[in-house]
């Protein structure tokens, strides 16, 4: 008889309603060039690149920066020999630099939500 009349008094809680968001994934990678193997791309031993990688959905942007010096991305592609890079400009050869060629230095993920509004 208890259980009956506690479960007529106890109304059900209503579920917080759920607000869509839009997320912006942010990737940054620091790698040194190891050895003079990639010389004839111009990147030395000691070369420090810094890559930011944005994501928001489909879409996605990278950009570089060679020994502090800005570089336009068409393309990065990363994958477990290694990092392509495909320079925006047509007349910059693509780089791919293998493991063994660089020491990555850091690595910083992150996501970042947005409310999306209606």
């Amino acid at each position: 008889m208890l259980a009956h009349t506690f479960a007529q008094t106890t109304a059900p809680t209503p579920r917080p309603r759920h607000t869509p968001r839009r997320m912006t994934r942010r990737n940054t990678y620091a790698v040194k060039v190891r050895g003079n193997g990639m010389r004839d791309c111009n990147l030395f031993n000691g070369d420090v690149i810094i890559i930011r990688r944005f994501q928001n959905g489909a879409h996605e942007t990278a950009s570089a920066e060679i020994n502090r010096q800005p570089v336009a991305l068409r393309q990065l592609s990363i994958n477990r020999d290694g990092l392509q890079l495909i320079f925006a400009n047509p007349a910059r050869p693509t780089v791919f630099l293998h493991n063994c060629d660089i020491e990555v230095l850091s690595l910083v993920m992150g996501i970042e939500h947005h409310a999306t509004e209606h």
